[in-house]
């Protein structure tokens, strides 16, 4: 295993994002627009629909599905780091419907906010860099 060097916590950002902006696109945004490098975020609130993949090992590939409907946010985690010289949020999702039946995946743009908080803490420190692993052909941090 590769020696990892210890980071700082940074910057602490809580804040309310955009109605009917796309979420994933939003939180990459925000992290651009203040140098956010590298951290972690969490949101919770609800979206107008959502878009989620589930990696497809066998094939190498996101498969996506969408939700038409209104959701709760029951919890958005993730990291960030650098792809293509930019900030990138990756995160996971859990929500739920009108019945209380829960869904979660990889977070994909096309989710649209209703109503959404976040917690972005900036983690100092050499950020991490994504490059396409050959192997499973992900993004993934060197």
């Amino acid at each position: 295993m590769a020696e990892e060097k210890p980071y700082l916590t940074g910057r602490t950002y809580l804040f309310k994002l955009p109605k009917g902006k796309d979420l994933l696109e939003s939180l990459c945004d925000f992290c651009h627009d203040n140098q956010v490098k590298c951290g972690v975020v969490h949101v919770i609130g609800s979206v107008a629909n959502a878009t989620i993949g589930y990696y497809d090992p066998a094939k190498k590939r996101y498969e996506k599905q969408t939700v038409n409907q209104p959701l709760e946010l029951l919890n958005l985690s993730g990291n960030i780091s650098i792809q293509d010289n930019r900030p990138m949020v990756h995160a996971h999702v859990t929500l739920s419907d009108e019945e209380f039946n829960v869904i979660g995946g990889h977070l994909m743009l096309g989710t649209k906010i209703h109503v959404c908080e976040a917690y972005v803490q900036e983690i100092v420190g050499e950020p991490k860099v994504r490059r396409t692993d050959k192997v499973t052909k992900l993004a993934l941090w060197n």
